[in-house]
């Protein structure tokens, strides 16, 4: 029998999701809050929604993840009651509205109305980029959501659409993404400086929307089998070529331009330390990233927590590296989209190209070959570095569903790994077309990990 998510309500712990994010990005970058934007420029829409998607990332969508996927560990209070997948009815309301509200969906529709009113494509491109990677982080986490419909003042309550057709209708925003922003004539007055992470890079952020597209297309994977591995070989084809690409959420060591998991761990001691599933496969293959990703605990070793387990078992904490206000958290790379070419080409029949990719990734960690690994142990070698390398990226829980590689071990007293996020009840009271929560399922998971 299946155990669904307890709906205790539990008011802190929706108040650690927003905690660290209310001042993000003000002071130098902009003179007015990028999230209140006073008038609505180019610039400003673009700062709060580049600032939006690090708090999505890093807040309590990112840290859920973090901690199911059991590379972090909820050791304290109200986190280690979500380490057993104790949660509340509307813990995830923040990133709900993060996603469709300011900053969000209705800040990036605003932008490309502006942009295409000057026949700024270049603008209007990057808009959708960004509008691609929120929703299809929703559609990730929640399944069927609203996109259709959303952000659409002639539907005041939007239907949520099924998870697969929002997945089709991002490969088709992110076409148009890729065609704007490569316009012969782009007018306007396209990013520059605003652009806190590639700086107007057309090129980057057209590579961008390419691993995003691969990514969905692997979403797709196991109701459509080889033809979704095989799109998604071709997308990654023209995805981050280096890691001179790679996506890094812009962060300093100013008060209120620092990582959230900085914020976070600064006001919620203990609440975070480090996953044992993680460190322990760290730990046993040598791999050097143990340090990189976790400190010693005050007896000098490293030790991690299993679900369920608290901070009297003294788990290491997170690394001064990962914690360092100014962290810029990796959260599309090159790394990701070579091992996107490695699992699709595995899953396609092409072992040496799967390979070279695994190798070149592992290289760049300074570890060696997996030498001839093929078939299924190949695959099995390809989830696990991307386990690794995906540290604190909501990525890695897409990955788990589909592959059930690493073969994590539930909570104790659940059967399984919840394979969704609730429906907020905020948004349920306010949008009637938004279910009850029912059964946890996500409908891009027809075969659930054991």
């Amino acid at each position: 029998m299946r155990k669904h998510f307890a709906t205790a309500v539990i008011g802190l712990a929706a108040g650690l999701g927003i905690t660290g994010c209310g001042d993000y990005l003000t002071g130098p970058k902009l003179s007015d809050n990028p999230n209140r934007p006073v008038a609505a420029t180019n610039a400003n829409l673009l700062v709060a929604s580049q600032a939006n998607l690090a708090s999505v990332m890093e807040g309590h969508l990112g840290r859920s993840i973090c901690v199911w996927m059991q590379q972090c560990a909820g050791t304290r209070l109200q986190y280690n009651s979500l380490g057993q997948y104790i949660v509340g009815d509307d813990d995830y309301f923040i990133p709900w509205s993060q996603i469709y509200g300011p900053g969000g969906l209705v800040d990036l529709r605003l932008l490309q109305r502006q942009a295409l009113a000057t026949g700024d494509s270049a603008y209007a491109g990057v808009a959708k980029v960004l509008e691609a990677w929120f929703i299809g982080t929703a559609a990730d986490v929640w399944g069927d959501i609203p996109y259709s419909q959303a952000a659409d003042s002639t539907f005041p309550t939007p239907a949520p659409d099924p998870q697969d057709q929002v997945y089709a209708a991002l490969q088709a925003t992110l076409d148009a993404a890729i065609a704007s922003m490569n316009a012969t004539a782009p007018g306007g007055a396209p990013p520059g400086i605003e652009d806190l992470v590639y700086e107007g890079d057309l090129v980057k952020w057209t590579a961008l929307a390419y691993t995003l597209k691969a990514r969905n297309y692997l979403h797709t994977a196991e109701l459509v089998g080889a033809p979704a591995y095989a799109a998604a070989l071709a997308a990654a084809a023209n995805g981050i070529v280096d890691p001179t690409g790679d996506y890094l959420t812009f962060h300093s060591s100013a008060s209120t331009e620092s990582n959230l998991y900085f914020q976070f761990t600064t006001q919620w001691q203990d609440y975070l330390s480090a996953g044992k599933a993680l460190l322990d496969l760290l730990q046993n293959t040598g791999d050097p990233r143990l340090s990189e990703y976790f400190d010693p605990n005050a007896d000098g070793d490293f030790v991690g927590a299993d679900p369920g387990d608290d901070i009297g078992i003294s788990p290491s904490p997170l690394s001064s590296t990962h914690l360092d206000p100014s962290f810029r958290q990796p959260v599309a790379t090159w790394a990701e989209n070579q091992l996107i070419i490695a699992e699709a080409a595995n899953q396609t029949g092409d072992d040496a190209t799967a390979r070279a990719s695994l190798d070149a990734v592992r290289a760049d960690a300074g570890l060696g070959s997996v030498g001839g690994l093929s078939g299924p142990a190949l695959l099995q070698a390809i989830m696990t570095e991307k386990y690794i390398r995906l540290f604190q990226n909501p990525e890695t829980w897409s990955d788990y569903r589909r592959t059930c590689l690493p073969a994590l071990i539930p909570a104790p007293g659940s059967s399984f790994i919840p394979a969704r996020f609730v429906y907020p009840l905020s948004e349920r009271n306010a949008n009637t077309s938004i279910p009850d929560s029912g059964p946890l399922q996500n409908r891009n998971d027809p075969n659930p990990c054991p």
